[in-house]
């Protein structure tokens, strides 16, 4: 393969650097990266899940690319985890918190991460041209990324989240496929 497919990395390489200096070195709270993409106002919450994610991003990009892999840990995390707090904000009702970790709802979880992560794996699927996991498979890890999301420490999701879901797509299509 030509050394180019690398350059699907540019985009994400580039934004974690942003995101490292605005949360790390600028530390302005007025910077509309901030106020977009923290909940808190705080510049230094762009170095928690929004950086996490780029680096992830970055990762899938040189290591797991065009990959079931890449599919199923942006599933979780980019559709899953990404739409949980607007549902959850929105829609949700019945508030939940585990030990170390910040409040969830159920609406958010179900909703978000595990709806979420079973339409994002037909899309990425799609998108990426691989075949379709079985649904059995699909719904065990949308399963298993909800209760990771769920139970994850403060700030730790992005990165737990997507070592769940690659231990587990072994044991999973093991099991269904």
């Amino acid at each position: 393969m030509h050394w180019s497919w690398r350059l699907n990395i540019l985009v994400p390489a580039v934004m974690s650097l942003k995101l490292f200096y605005k949360g790390a070195i600028l530390r302005d709270a007025n910077d509309e990266d901030v106020r977009t993409m923290s909940r808190s106002s705080s510049p230094s919450e762009l170095l928690y899940g929004p950086l996490q994610f780029t680096i992830i991003m970055n990762w899938l990009g040189l290591f797991h690319f065009m990959s079931e892999e890449a599919a199923i840990i942006m599933a979780a995390l980019g559709m899953g985890d990404g739409i949980a707090p607007l549902i959850g904000k929105y829609y949700g009702k019945h508030s939940y918190r585990m030990p170390l970790s910040s409040k969830k709802t159920l609406e958010g979880s179900i909703g978000g991460v595990f709806l979420g992560t079973i339409g994002g794996v037909y899309f990425f699927s799609y998108m990426l041209g691989i075949p379709v996991l079985t649904l059995q498979a699909i719904l065990t890890l949308a399963t298993i990324a909800m209760v990771v999301e769920g139970t994850s420490f403060n700030n730790c999701d992005n990165i737990l989240l997507p070592v769940a879901m690659l231990y587990s797509l072994k044991y999973v299509k093991d099991m269904f496929v």
